[in-house]
């Protein structure tokens, strides 16, 4: 059996085929009621808590045109810094999602909240572990991830050259 989560991790019902934001593992608490503070299922990217339910509202649309913050493959994994060779490198299955998440896309929305969730199950799963041949890798904290996220693109970085 396969359960789904919604973007922001709340649990959402059970789905017939696995996919992107669906999990084996069962939810102690199958509720899908909206009712703010009601406790229903998160997940966390590797195991469901229970917790006061909140609404997610939608993200807010970044002022100016949103494909200033496309960003290329290359560009994002030099934000990265040694975490990026660290994730490659590493076995663990947070590291393996991440990058089956960002491999073969043409860029990066920074803006995407799915990716800011990929970054969070790293967060959460204090990922990547710290590896000697990467000198100052691992783990993602919350810091790495708004520097990544909410700095704006440079020309350079930015998959669509010439915006203003």
């Amino acid at each position: 059996m396969n359960y789904e989560f919604d973007l922001w991790g709340w649990y959402v019902g059970q789905a017939i085929t696995p996919g992107l934001r669906t999990t084996t593992v069962a939810p102690a608490n199958k509720s899908v009621a909206s009712t703010i503070g009601a406790p229903r299922s998160n997940w966390t990217g590797v195991a469901w808590v229970v917790a006061p339910y909140v609404a997610t509202p939608p993200a807010p649309e970044p002022a100016g045109d949103p494909r200033m913050w496309w960003i290329d493959l290359g560009p994002f994994k030099d934000r990265l810094g040694m975490d990026a060779p660290a994730i490659y490198a590493s076995t663990s299955d947070a590291c393996k999602g991440v990058v089956g998440m960002v491999e073969g896309r043409k860029y990066i929305d920074l803006k995407d909240p799915r990716i800011a969730l990929m970054m969070g199950v790293l967060i959460a799963t204090a990922h990547p572990t710290a590896n000697p041949i990467w000198p100052g890798s691992g783990p993602m904290t919350e810091a790495k991830r708004r520097a990544i996220l909410d700095t704006p693109t440079t020309e350079y970085e930015r998959h669509i050259k010439g915006l203003t």
